[in-house]
């Protein structure tokens, strides 16, 4: 397979450097087809009366401020660019946008004010751009899942007894252990020209855990 990569960094929250990072993708690529807005913090596990207005703002601004900036310059760009026909008598298509929401997207838990607020957000501005974005032929779709321990979230889980126990909880709640490659072959899903009727959706990775009524 020949494939090109172009590693680019960037901070989300940050608008004139996130443009920066668009023009650079452009310049190498010509075009951006496909995107995923991956970049979140989980925030601090406290009841809302706890919660400082410095720590409801960090949280936020990377995963809300930072999912809308994104979203708002992949879609000025896709605008732009000449659509592709992909396949004989399907609609010619210039992009898909997928937004990281959360099973806290469609649900909450206590102690997680901030993060479960952020992420009702994220799919909130996902149904809205999708609606605005494909009369151009763009879909923005997000993405809910469930219980991955990833790079970021395995030190945070096991450095607190009482996260860790509830850790555990949820995964038995999700059926086993999620992993990254399983979030990433849903993005891929979602991303390919084959959902091309599929918009302003949010769809759950979790293994049934947001089905399951049970502790187990």
């Amino acid at each position: 397979m020949n494939v090109k990569c172009l590693p680019i960094k960037a901070n989300v929250t940050d608008e004139k450097d996130f443009e920066s990072a668009i023009a650079k993708t452009v310049a190498e690529f010509g075009r951006i087809d496909y995107t995923a807005n991956f970049a979140g913090v989980g925030g601090p596990h406290k009841p809302i009366s706890e919660i400082s207005v410095e720590e409801w703002e960090k949280v936020m601004a990377v995963n809300t401020t930072g999912v809308f900036i994104s979203t708002k310059h992949q879609l000025l760009q896709m605008m732009k660019q000449d659509p592709i026909e992909w396949e004989a008598g399907r609609v010619a298509v210039r992009g898909s946008i997928v937004n990281c929401a959360s099973v806290n997207s469609i649900q909450a838990m206590a102690g997680t004010g901030v993060y479960t607020a952020s992420k009702h957000a994220v799919a909130g501005l996902t149904k809205a751009a999708a609606l605005e974005a494909r009369q151009y032929g763009i879909r923005v779709n997000s993405l809910s899942p469930g219980f991955i321990l990833t790079k970021i979230a395995e030190p945070i889980v096991k450095s607190d007894p009482q996260v860790f126990e509830a850790w555990k909880m949820f995964e038995a709640r999700q059926g086993r252990t999620g992993q990254p490659q399983e979030i990433g072959d849903a993005v891929a899903l979602l991303s390919s020209n084959q959902m091309s009727l599929v918009n302003g959706q949010n769809l759950v990775v979790d293994g049934g855990f947001t089905v399951n009524t049970t502790t187990y």
